[in-house]
């Protein structure tokens, strides 16, 4: 029987964008146009007859379909990737997994592992990106970048929820804290010229809010920290991801709340007003954790990348104004 099978230049194209939830970051991927991005994932939906992602002005997030179909296209070009590897690769070279929620690795991790391939040419860092909980036990994955909380961790209960479960099993599983999850409200300095300005946290309340479905209770939480009660109507714009919400943020959107480690990375952080900046910023109730198995800590590629993380997460606090005024 002949196999119904679709281009696959269009599906490494397709895999890619919707890996970064971005056309932009898979053509620098891929050494290719935006365009050609473009080009080849409509070529996919046309063969497949349905819509992979829904295109803003600035960024793009799957359809339902797309997830289903991205999850397909990630396992195929995976075991495609490794079985390459494994028959193509020199023996001496070491092959490092590394699983990342998507918007930590692309706006923090991505822009800085250069420095680590230059540092260790003999290694090979391969990026996964996926916001479930990581199975470090059968999923293949040497490290992963993880936001949330310790089992057993207790936190303050004005603190804003972070309602992510980083791992399926902490058996054998070893956490070094990267950096606080500090929340922070950003507007377009374009269209916060033409609102009315946020002076107190109450004002809040009545503006133009961005929404963020991976941290659905964000903003309520953010608000009842500094003591206001706040619930969305349902009417309010959501989007999938933090990627996606600083996209509409600098579409003029309304305001979006966005973890500070974020913003630092965004290409057009510039464009951005960081609202009400004399306020001290609350935590939220989970922190940014490298986690690895402890039983392959000795693996020398392995305590390479963990050294090498854990200075570029000490930069960062080092580099970052919120940070400094954090509220315990």
């Amino acid at each position: 029987m002949t196999r119904r099978l679709p281009p696959l230049l269009a599906t490494r194209h397709f895999e890619a964008a919707a890996r970064h939830l971005s056309f932009t970051l898979a053509a620098e991927e891929l050494f290719v146009t935006q365009g050609a991005i473009s080009l080849q994932v409509r070529k996919l939906e046309e063969f497949l007859g349905t819509p992979l992602f829904i295109r803003h002005a600035r960024t793009v997030e799957l359809t339902n379909q797309g997830k289903q179909y991205y999850e397909a296209c990630r396992i195929l070009l995976e075991g495609l990737e490794l079985a390459t590897r494994n028959l193509t690769n020199p023996t001496h070279h070491e092959t490092l997994t590394v699983s990342t929620i998507p918007t930590i690795g692309t706006l923090w991790l991505m822009p800085r592992l250069a420095s680590f391939a230059s540092e260790n040419p003999d290694i090979e860092v391969r990026v996964v990106s996926d916001i479930r909980p990581v199975d470090m036990q059968s999923h293949n994955i040497d490290v992963a970048l993880r936001v949330g909380k310790l089992p057993g961790q207790r936190y303050p209960s004005h603190f804003p929820t972070v309602n992510l479960v980083m791992l399926q099993s902490w058996t054998d599983i070893e956490a070094d804290l990267l950096f606080h999850d500090v929340m922070v409200p950003i507007a377009s300095k374009q269209w916060y010229a033409t609102q009315p300005p946020i002076e107190e946290i109450t004002d809040f309340k009545t503006a133009s809010l961005v929404h963020t479905a991976s941290r659905p209770h964000a903003w309520r939480d953010w608000l009842k920290a500094y003591g206001v009660d706040y619930s969305p109507t349902g009417n309010e714009p959501e989007y999938g991801h933090f990627y996606i919400a600083l996209g509409a943020a600098q579409d003029h959107k309304g305001i979006a709340l966005i973890p500070d480690v974020l913003l630092q990375g965004y290409p057009g952080r510039n464009e951005f007003d960081v609202l009400m900046p004399e306020i001290h910023r609350v935590r939220s109730a989970g922190d940014y954790y490298l986690l690895t198995r402890t039983s392959s800590r000795k693996h020398s590629a392995i305590q390479k990348f963990r050294n090498w993380i854990l200075e570029q997460a000490r930069l960062t606090v080092e580099n970052s104004a919120i940070q400094s005024s954090i509220s315990l």
